[in-house]
């Protein structure tokens, strides 16, 4: 595909099919216009999703002209449809690219400037420089996740759980976002979601257990060592015997800038894998969920719906406790002693009373 304004504007897309998938070696930033007519300079980036960014320095008249070559190179070789709503040109100092749920533009700010270690003098050191930044959307996005009218809240499906799953949960999600946007330059920002999530973390452990919010950090609080760097946050200790004990912690991760870090958003799968699964370490603990019976006192059987939402049928009345139980616990199979399975199945009043599960736990192992 040839240009008479700008000579090779794109030489091709590499396309390579093997093991019945498909990997295009797709062109991105820089296709900048060098010094002294020598053409165009290309980079590829190699990339297995169905969108991809170019980065072109030039007028927009050429930047809708190699629009158009690749919708033309996609659809003649391809068989592909380029979209014209999502296909987009922007600014880049203007206005931001959206990547792979990163904002990508041009940096500009006069007043940041760095010595300079050759001539020992202050110099604008980010104009002209690629940025990517965290979308202001997504930020708000994953705020909400933790937030009902407004407010931070507890997490109501996680009360069933330890003090240990809970935290290790909170904190595996904010690193995984913390991780993911470690190339952004406004990774700050997410001091705000690590508020919300706190917010929503302790007050979940305070509604498990009874407490304010204030005690909460009494109890769990402690000073984490990263890195040579002291943080304020959470933890929780399960001792074992003979073994290390269990630590979950709450906090402890940098949020500075690292443009050199590598994302591992494919981490390695897990093999030799011969742990349990949740329902069979349920099964071997044979204690009713609902009352906290033993196999030594009633059989111990299982509970199975269709589906979650088979849960939500009981409207206009009160759900019972145990489809409270399953729903808090986003569960489709519940433990029942075979007095408790007979009454749920019949659909009559429970002849047993209910029990919390941390208590159901206490009677089998006393």
């Amino acid at each position: 595909m040839e240009s008479a304004k700008t000579g090779q504007m794109l030489t091709r897309l590499r396309v390579t099919i093997s093991t019945g998938e498909r990997r295009v070696w797709k062109p991105t930033s820089v296709v900048r216009r060098r010094a002294g007519g020598e053409g165009l300079q290309l980079q590829y980036l190699a990339c297995g999703l169905s969108y991809f960014l170019l980065g072109f320095v030039g007028p927009r008249t050429e930047a809708e002209e190699i629009k158009q070559a690749i919708g033309k190179l996609l659809s003649e070789e391809l068989k592909l449809e380029l979209s014209k709503t999502k296909t987009l040109i922007t600014h880049a100092r203007s206005q931001a690219a959206r990547f792979l749920n990163y904002e990508i533009t041009t940096l500009q700010k006069d007043v940041k400037r760095s010595i300079n270690q050759r001539t020992g003098k202050k110099r604008r050191s980010i104009n002209g420089r690629i940025g990517l930044r965290i979308p202001r959307d997504v930020l708000v996005e994953k705020c909400n996740r933790y937030k009902k009218g407004g407010k931070a809240i507890h997490r109501a499906e996680l009360l069933n759980e330890s003090d240990y799953t809970i935290v290790n949960n909170y904190q595996l999600e904010y690193r995984g976002i913390a991780n993911y946007y470690r190339l952004a330059y406004n990774m700050h920002v997410l001091g705000q979601l690590k508020w919300v999530m706190e917010q929503s973390l302790t007050m979940t452990l305070a509604s498990k257990h009874h407490l304010s919010v204030p005690r909460v950090y009494d109890q769990f609080k402690a000073e984490l060592q990263v890195d040579g760097t002291t943080y304020k946050g959470l933890r929780v200790t399960v001792p074992r015997e003979g073994k290390k004990p269990l630590v979950a912690v709450w906090g402890g991760i940098s949020l500075a800038w690292d443009i050199k870090a590598t994302l591992e958003d494919q981490p390695p799968p897990i093999r030799n894998w011969v742990g349990r699964s949740e329902l069979e370490k349920r099964l071997l603990a044979q204690v009713c969920e609902y009352c906290g019976a033993t196999r030594c006192t009633d059989r111990i059987e299982v509970h199975h719906i269709r589906a979650l939402k088979d849960l939500n049928q009981y409207t206009g009345r009160e759900k019972p406790m145990w489809v409270k139980n399953m729903a808090a616990r986003r569960r489709k199979t519940l433990v029942l002693c075979r007095t408790c399975h007979e009454d749920v199945h019949a659909g009559r009043p429970m002849r047993r009373q209910t029990i919390k599960l941390m208590n159901a736990t206490t009677v089998k192992t006393e």
